[in-house]
C-alpha cells in the first residue's frame, strides 16, 4: 500500500487551538505535515465542555473548514483507571465516527479523555486498520498523573511498586492498582505499535509493561516555524535567561528563582528574566516557594503569560539563554528543541529526556539533578562568559517531514522495530 492511498487518523486528548502541549503539537505536526504533501489525513481531539460548547445533539464539532479536524466533547473521565464511562455517548459516537471515515491507521497520541476503552473501540470497528500509539509521557505505569514523580518528598521514582504507589496514593487499594495495570495491558494488547520520542521513556515503559513487542523510538525534532530572528541590538549589557513552559510545581521554575537569587546575594549583577508561560493549577505549597523566591529578585524577573507558537522565534531572540530546569523525569521536551533551532544556549538539569536530547546533539550545559546550588553555578558560569556566550551553533535538527516520513515506514508495516529514530537524519 501507497503513502498517497493511506487514509491516517491523528488522535490527541485536545486540540492546539487551545490551551496545549507537547502531545498535541507532534500529532498535529503529523496531520499538517501529511496533508502538505498530498497525503489524506485527519485530525481528532477531545476537549473538555468547559473549554467550549458543543452543539446540540452530538459530543462533535468540526474545528476547520474542510472539516479534517474535529473534537470530541466529554464531561467525565477517569483519570485513575484511564478509563472513558460515557459508552452511549462519547464512545458511542467515537465509534460512528470511526465507521464512517474507515482510516487504515488511528494513531492515538494519548489515551487521556477517550479512555483505554477507545483502543478496544477502534480495533472493534476497524479490525484491518492499523493501530499505533505514542507514549508521550509515563500515563500508563505510573497513576500519580503520569509523572514518576514523588510530590511527598519532591523526589523523582525509579519505577512503580506496590509500595511506593501506595505512598503517592494511600487512598488506593492494591486491588485497584493491580486492576489498572491489568487493564493497561488488555488495551496496549490490541495495538500493532507503540512509539516513543525518547529512549529513556522506551526503556522505562518496557522495564514496567511486558509487552508484545519493543517500543519504537522515533525522535520528535524541531516542529516549529523554520523563522529565526537577530537578537535585538539594544539589552543596555543585560544579559537574559529565558524560561518557555507551564508554571507548575514539577517544571521548576522555583529552582531557577532560588538559583538567581543566590546570584544576586553573592553580588552577581547584569541579568534579568523573562518568564514564558501560565500557572494553570493553584498549588499553594509551590506557590508559596515562588514568592519567597520572588521577594529576593522580583525587579530582575518579568512574567509575560501564555504565549503562541507563531510568537516564539520574536520571544526567543529577546533571550540569550534557556534554562530547562525541570525536576521530573521529562519525556522529550519540544522547548529544548526550539533552544537548539534558536541557537541559544541551554542550561537544564540532567532528568529523562532532557539529558538525552542534548547528549544526542551535543549541545546544552547540565546541572546536577535538582541541586539549585548547581543550577546557579551554571547559570553564573554563562554570565562569566560575557559576550561569547550568545555564539552557539545552531544545530540540525529532524523537523515535521523526518517525522511524517519515519512515521509513513511504522504505518506501512507496523512490526518495524527500533530503526525509525530521526535523529541521524
Amino acid at each position: 500500500m501507497s503513502a498517497q492511498t493511506l487514509r491516517i487518523l491523528q488522535i490527541a486528548h485536545n486540540h492546539p487551538l487551545f490551551p496545549a502541549g507537547g502531545t498535541e503539537a507532534v500529532a498535529m505536526s503529523l496531520h499538517r505535515q501529511a496533508l502538505a504533501e498530498g497525503l489524506d489525513s485527519w485530525f481528532l481531539g477531545a476537549l473538555d465542555k468547559d473549554l467550549a460548547v458543543p452543539h446540540p445533539g452530538t459530543h462533535m464539532m468540526a474545528l476547520s473548514d474542510d472539516q479534517r479536524e474535529a473534537a470530541l466533547f466529554t464531561d467525565s473521565f477517569d483519570y485513575f483507571m484511564l478509563a472513558q464511562p460515557d459508552h452511549f455517548g462519547f464512545l458511542r459516537e467515537f465509534g460512528d465516527y470511526l465507521e464512517a471515515l474507515q482510516p487504515d491507521v488511528v494513531h492515538f497520541h494519548h489515551v487521556i479523555n477517550f479512555g483505554l476503552e477507545a483502543l478496544f473501540a477502534a480495533r472493534r470497528r476497524l479490525p484491518s486498520a492499523r493501530i499505533v500509539l505514542t507514549l508521550h509521557d509515563y500515563y500508563l505505569i505510573c497513576a500519580n498523573n503520569g509523572q514518576l514523580f514523588k510530590h511527598h518528598d519532591q523526589t523523582r521514582c525509579d519505577g512503580p511498586s506496590l509500595i511506593q504507589c501506595r505512598k503517592c496514593l494511600p487512598s488506593i487499594s492494591p486491588e485497584r492498582l493491580k486492576l489498572r495495570q491489568i487493564d493497561v495491558a488488555a488495551a496496549l494488547s490490541v495495538c500493532d505499535a507503540l512509539v516513543s520520542p525518547s529512549m529513556f521513556l522506551k526503556d522505562k515503559i518496557e522495564g514496567v509493561l511486558d509487552l508484545a513487542q519493543p517500543v519504537t523510538f522515533i525522535e520528535n525534532g524541531y516542529l516549529g516555524s523554520a523563522d529565526v530572528l537577530d537578537a535585538p541590538e539594544a539589552k543596555g549589557g543585560t544579559t537574559v535567561f529565558g524560561y518557555f513552559g507551564n508554571v507548575s510545581a514539577i517544571k521548576g521554575l522555583d529552582h531557577l528563582l532560588e538559583a538567581l537569587a543566590m546570584l544576586k546575594a553573592a553580588g552577581v549583577t547584569g541579568f534579568r528574566l523573562h518568564v514564558h508561560g501560565s500557572q494553570l493549577y493553584k498549588d499553594p505549597d509551590f506557590q508559596a516557594r515562588l514568592d519567597a523566591a520572588l521577594a529576593e529578585i522580583k525587579g530582575d524577573v518579568r512574567f509575560f503569560g501564555a504565549y503562541r507558537p507563531e510568537d516564539l522565534p520574536m520571544l526567543m531572540a529577546d533571550v540569550d539563554c534557556v534554562v530547562f530546569p525541570s525536576i521530573w523525569w521529562e519525556n522529550a521536551p519540544l522547548v529544548v528543541y526550539e533552544a537548539m533551532h534558536h541557537a541559544r544556549e541551554i542550561i537544564a538539569y540532567p532528568h529523562g529526556g532532557a539529558a538525552e536530547i542534548l547528549a544526542r546533539h551535543q549541545a546544552g550545559r547540565l546541572a546536577r539533578r535538582s541541586d539549585v546550588a548547581s543550577l546557579a553555578a551554571a547559570l553564573r558560569a554563562f554570565l562569566d562568559r560575557g559576550t561569547e556566550a550568545v555564539s552557539v551553533a545552531r544545530r540540525q535538527l529532524p523537523g515535521p517531514a523526518d517525522l511524517l516520513n519515519a512515521h509513513l515506514a511504522l504505518y506501512r508495516d507496523a512490526s518495524t522495530e527500533n530503526r525509525l529514530s530521526t535523529a541521524a537524519l
